[in-house]
């Protein structure tokens, strides 16, 4: 049970990236709790509406790539963990590292946080 609850996790952490990519901002909002914070690697800290927001101009100029995600689990709270390429259409590729929180609620995992780090010492995801 617990390894079915990790691999539906890390397919949903992956897909976060996904709608955040192609601007699919209604489906995102909906993993997303009403008291999410996301933390960038920059030191910007944003809530739900602020990041959906801040999104919007950067559809089709980059997208994100998550890979090497890993899920610990803690009752209703997972941690999962991974590095997140920022690929930039004009601009170089932007390599991070991130911690995602999520919390079920009445069955449904929903993103509480995401704090994001610059990880400059790894190579670029494969693909």
């Amino acid at each position: 049970m617990t390894a079915t609850i990790e691999a539906d996790l890390s397919r949903l952490d992956v897909t976060v990236d996904e709608l955040a990519s192609k601007g699919a901002f209604g489906e995102l909002a909906a993993l997303l709790a009403d008291d999410f914070v996301y933390s960038h690697s920059t030191g910007l800290v944003q809530d739900k509406q602020e990041w959906l927001d801040s999104l919007k101009p950067l559809v089709g100029k980059r997208d994100r790539v998550a890979s090497v995600v890993g899920v610990e689990m803690h009752s209703d709270i997972a941690v999962v963990k991974g590095e997140l390429d920022v690929v930039w259409r004009e601009a170089p590729t932007k390599y991070n590292r991130y911690v995602r929180m999520y919390r079920q609620v009445e069955g449904t995992w929903r993103a509480i946080s995401q704090v994001t780090s610059p990880a400059y010492d790894r190579e670029p995801a494969k693909q």
